[in-house]
């Protein structure tokens, strides 16, 4: 299920004793958190709402919690952050693997215990790992693509009678990788600046909207692999300005050139490529266009160049932006 059917379930107090949230979209991951928290009554929180993480607590506190009555309360939420337990290295006691089987087939109606899985990787082959994943309601959250984060920015907007000019819009998704807990974060202050017209334009979003290293790696890059010297070295220039550190700058461009090799070697859709090279698919899009217009040799010679000025970035003492002018003109 997504956030929204766990939404519902939430509306309908229709709610499972166990679910595993999965995913990497930040801000549904936190709306998530909040959507449990919200299950037991302010008042109560002290004594029937629980977190774990079992990277450095032991899961017996989990089951014990788990298979205790509410506290003077309708509801008790246990949520269990970092459950190594369900990973291919994760060790679990016999004793623990006993009490945790009890309580999948015996749940207390009253408690729910959410496992939150969104920064480990589940052994989807381990029995254990079978047996809570059958009996638990999955919350998927991967990162939305390019079209859904639009969409939601959009309809999110208009529900607080806000309208984005689709150049602004699409400069917010230039300017964030398209990375919607991101658009999300930018929110308050371009709705602060529409505060009288109602309407987030171009120039809101080019104020107040940074224009960071990562997003501003691609262009840079096509301007290279374009040969515009002069772009290339104005932008390498204002990164500098910004305080971008020269080695840093230098790794995500090497990592913008080895994206595009990758993306070269792959077929299937943004969303496949993205998932195999576990990058956000909106980077993928980038990269085709790219790869669309230009010669793979000349992508090849630009990593190489790349390379080349890393290791006289940490063998030398040679001046960062005369290296990258003597690049570019190469």
């Amino acid at each position: 299920m997504n956030f929204k059917q766990l939404q519902q379930q939430i509306d309908n107090n229709a709610m499972a004793n166990f679910y595993v949230v999965t995913g990497e979209e930040e801000i549904l991951l936190r709306r998530t958190v909040a959507a449990f928290k919200q299950l037991v009554a302010l008042e109560d929180r002290d004594m029937n709402y629980s977190q774990f993480n079992l990277a450095d607590q032991p899961l017996d506190m989990v089951i014990n919690d788990a298979m205790s009555a509410p506290f003077f309360g309708e509801r008790r939420v246990i949520v269990v952050n970092k459950p190594l337990f369900l990973t291919a290295t994760g060790k679990i006691s016999d004793h623990d693997s006993d009490l945790l089987l009890q309580l999948l087939e015996k749940p207390l109606s009253e408690n729910i215990v959410v496992f939150f899985a969104n920064d480990i990787k589940l052994d989807k082959r381990k029995k254990l790992t079978k047996l809570v994943l059958k009996m638990s309601e999955v919350v998927e959250l991967p990162s939305l693509d390019e079209r859904q984060s639009k969409q939601a920015i959009v309809s999110e907007l208009a529900q607080r009678d806000y309208q984005i000019t689709p150049d602004a819009l699409s400069e917010l998704v230039m300017r964030t990788n398209a990375h919607y807990s991101n658009m999300q974060n930018e929110l308050p202050k371009l709705i602060a600046y529409a505060n009288k017209t109602k309407i987030i334009d171009l120039e809101g979003v080019i104020n107040l909207v940074p224009n960071t290293l990562t997003a501003t790696a691609f262009t840079l890059v096509e301007a290279v692999i374009k040969n515009h010297s002069k772009a290339a070295v104005t932008i390498y220039r204002e990164l500098i300005d910004n305080n971008e550190i020269p080695l840093r700058i230098n790794a995500v461009l090497i990592g913008q050139f080895r994206l595009l090799l990758q993306v070269a070697g792959l077929s299937g859709n943004d969303a496949t490529i993205a998932s195999q090279l576990k990058v956000h698919p909106y980077r993928v899009k980038l990269a085709k266009q790219i790869l669309k217009n230009h010669q793979l040799t000349t992508i090849r010679s630009g990593y190489l160049g790349m390379l080349n000025m890393e290791r006289l970035l940490k063998s030398t003492q040679q001046d960062p932006e005369i290296l990258f002018e003597r690049f570019v003109l190469n």
